[in-house]
């Protein structure tokens, strides 16, 4: 008599441990997490670098940008610098000209 438990339950593991190892290498590709390959971006250059530049907030339309500038105003107007947290972002830099990756 042949059982079917032991080999259902061997694919689940095996289903399981593939998702595993999925959300494994999704978590190593996150965007921002490492430097972006810079080579030749401008078209002129041989050597292009990668930089981390400070984020900067940007509004799409009037009343976005109010609001923008309400919570920009708030958040430094403390005055006494409470928090050092300052946002980067990789750019690729060809000479003077800074590029998105």
């Amino acid at each position: 008599m042949a059982e079917g438990r032991p080999l259902s339950r061997l694919l689940l593991e095996v289903a399981q441990k593939g998702i595993e190892e999925e959300k494994a290498l999704v978590m190593r590709s996150l965007i921002g997490s490492r430097p972006p390959r810079c080579e030749r971006r401008c078209s002129s250059c041989p050597h292009c670098e990668a930089i981390q530049v400070p984020v900067t907030i940007q509004s799409e339309n009037r009343r976005t940008r109010q609001f923008s500038a309400a919570i920009f105003s708030i958040a430094y107007s403390r005055g006494d610098d409470i928090s050092n947290y300052k946002p980067m972002s990789w750019k690729c830099k060809c000479g003077n000209m800074i590029f998105n990756p």
